[in-house]
């Protein structure tokens, strides 16, 4: 009897250390298993490759022909003719708007008789000399009065007939015919259209940053208007309390007018073979900045040196290559070392 129950008492030793043995070896498997695949943070990422990048300073201004220019009147009274419209081609001396001949502020008419005459007697006088008939101070004397009297008609017509100053287009006629007008009043305004400029106002940081021939665009009814910029102020205006850039476009067909205002790009930096990330996945630690890319199953902390930074993408000139696996989404929930899981 007594050696049944040792019997037993062993019996049950052996299935209890059985057991336990048993279920060390189960734990240990889920341990395996929890590695495997509990501790793995899912990631998303994106394999870097050499992009396009440029940097661009924006500015608001209003285009204006390559030449641009408005005549105004130089005496006051009422408008004769107008002879021609907006968007005409007119060339260089051909009459826009004239005054009355009899108007009292100008006395052309005295002014045309004086040179009619005077003309006369010069070529008169021109012929006795050149036969000997006359002295040549007679001549010399005749001479300046008719160039004097000339003067005086050609300024008398051009304060009555105003010109165009070069080959252009009318962009604005500010009268009618029949109206009256002050001297000094603007009568129209005519541009070469072939090619436009813009002057932008800069603050004292942007100017440094801009150079004579950088390329610049603008974008009106969705087409892009390519240009440069052709010369910049070394002085602040003191009015505006800033610098300012002028920029020519072509205007192929006459599509940018005067006058419009739009958004001016001036391309201070471009890479064509840029590695580009976005700006929220970069860690700042003080002086040091840091992205997570994947290797070999690990989430890794790169270190980076950036370079410039043009909205949500900023340039890396060190630290990453082309196919590196740039943690996209998930990089807050992992740390150095993190085993990932990639997903889509």
């Amino acid at each position: 009897m007594f050696l049944k129950i040792i019997s037993l008492k062993w019996l049950v030793v052996i299935a209890t250390l059985t057991f336990l043995v048993s279920c060390g070896g189960d734990d240990e498997a889920a341990n395996k298993r929890e590695m495997e695949n509990g501790n793995h943070v899912p990631v998303a990422v994106k394999a870097i490759e050499e992009e396009y990048f440029k940097k661009e300073l924006t500015f608001f201004t209003t285009l204006s022909g390559i030449m641009q220019t408005t005549r105004s009147s130089a005496v006051g009274g009422r408008i004769e003719k107008v002879n021609f419209k907006v968007g005409d081609y007119v060339k260089k001396d051909q009459i826009v708007v004239e005054f009355p001949v009899d108007n009292p502020a100008v006395q052309f008419e005295q002014a045309k008789h004086a040179f009619e005459n005077s003309k006369k007697t010069y070529e008169r006088m021109k012929a006795l000399l050149e036969a000997g008939e006359t002295s040549q101070a007679n001549f010399d004397g005749a001479e300046t009065k008719y160039l004097v009297d000339k003067r005086n008609y050609e300024m008398a017509r051009q304060v009555l007939f105003i010109d165009a100053p070069y080959d252009g287009i009318i962009v604005e006629i500010m009268v009618n015919e029949g109206d009256g007008v002050d001297s000094k009043i603007p009568l129209f305004t005519i541009a070469k259209l072939n090619k436009m400029k813009a002057r932008i106002w800069t603050s004292e940081d942007e100017i440094r940053l801009i150079k004579n021939g950088m390329t610049a665009e603008v974008n009106y009814n969705g087409k892009v208007y390519q240009g440069r910029v052709t010369h910049k102020s070394m002085a602040m205006d003191p009015m505006k309390r800033a610098f300012y850039a002028e920029v020519e476009f072509e205007n192929p067909n006459n599509q940018l007018k005067p006058g419009l205002t739009l958004e001016v790009d001036v391309i201070i930096y471009e890479n064509k073979n840029a590695l580009i990330v976005p700006r929220h996945l970069i860690i700042n630690n003080n002086d040091e900045k840091s992205i997570y890319v994947v290797v070999n199953g690990k989430a890794e902390e790169r270190k980076i040196k950036t370079g410039f930074e043009s909205g949500i993408s900023v340039e890396v000139l060190d630290g990453l290559k082309p196919g590196d696996k740039l943690i996209v989404k998930g990089s807050n929930m992992v740390s150095n070392g993190q085993l990932v899981n990639e997903v889509q």
